[in-house]
């Protein structure tokens, strides 16, 4: 029996509409149809009924649905018994977002080729939400974004890396620093608008607006969806930003920019995203990535926040 019938039959029993199953799988409605037809003809069943709108298990297919399951994860332990006497191979398609690229890529495909030879791996670097719709349509296999909950209950979360966030000027820009509602004097950028780090940096900003009694809206809050342009616009002195200061170490360590002393939000957190059918290669790949962040220099992390104290 072709296995692509009983994964088609679970899959359905999970997302019982042709068409969106069909979009996520990139197949046609009807070729789901004849993958089912084709199922029940081979076992003698009926597996759904169907009201033009969804479909629905029979008594037969709720009865048939388990041992389909066990199957597939059957086939996949042999899969990954198999590869661990060969070698895992083949395609793995990974998307990270941009603060993902400085902090972890080069290492990344360092380790991807020395420890898995025989893995294909591709890059993409996108924005949280349109990496994580491709890891639901099928696109993608493994992402490394913020913390989004993706809309698909078989999508497995690790927390990967915690970045500390800070303000960053151009140095010199700040003259009077000595209270911290200098920074309504400037255009203040924050990171990728309608995320977490955005949203932390918001409602920071609106906490110093409220201890200051600064009128909210005179407050000049931007965002940037590229980091890199986030970081030109500070290193021009166009604003001041907040962002994860590692992204900005090298900017630091030769005194280009200055780590503000304003309260800082809460730190950036990267995580990583896989399917529960995710391959054997996938979850060799997630491995690896896992690794590499436990890694990440953290002393060299902090060490370009020492400076100045946030006791306010």
């Amino acid at each position: 029996m072709n296995t692509k019938l009983l994964e088609t039959f679970v899959e359905l029993a999970r997302t019982p509409h042709l068409r969106k199953l069909a979009e996520r799988l990139h197949a046609t409605p009807s070729a789901l149809s004849m993958r089912v037809k084709n199922l029940e003809e081979q076992l003698g069943v009926s597996l759904f009924t169907s009201d033009n709108k969804t479909l629905s298990l029979t008594e037969e297919g709720r009865r048939l649905l388990p041992y389909a399951e066990a199957a597939i994860a059957s086939l996949q332990e042999f899969i990954g018994a198999a590869s661990q006497v060969s070698g895992v191979g083949g395609v793995v398609r990974v998307g990270l977002i941009e603060a993902a690229v400085y902090t972890l890529l080069p290492e990344l495909v360092r380790r991807t080729k020395a420890d898995l030879p025989n893995v294909n791996v591709t890059w993409v670097v996108g924005l949280t939400a349109d990496l994580l719709e491709q890891l639901n349509k099928g696109e993608l296999d493994l992402v490394l974004s913020l913390d989004r909950q993706p809309q698909n209950p078989y999508a497995v979360a690790e927390s990967l890396l915690t970045l500390a966030t800070r303000w960053i000027g151009k140095t010199g820009l700040v003259q009077n620093p000595d209270e911290e509602s200098f920074i309504f004097s400037h255009q203040i950028l924050t990171p990728m608008g309608n995320t977490a780090p955005s949203d932390d940096a918001a409602r920071t900003v609106q906490k110093l607006a409220f201890k200051y009694g600064v009128n909210p809206t005179t407050i000049q809050l931007s965002s940037s969806p590229s980091i890199s342009a986030l970081i030109t616009l500070i290193r021009n002195g166009i604003g001041i930003g907040v962002l994860p200061a590692v992204l900005v170490k090298e900017y630091l360590a030769n005194g280009e920019l200055e780590v503000l002393p304003v309260t800082p939000p809460p730190p950036m957190v990267i995580h990583r995203w896989h399917l529960t059918n995710a391959s054997p290669a996938t979850l060799k790949v997630a491995e690896v990535v896992s690794v590499v962040a436990s890694h990440l220099d953290e002393a060299d992390s902090e060490s370009v926040c020492k400076g100045p104290k946030f006791d306010r």
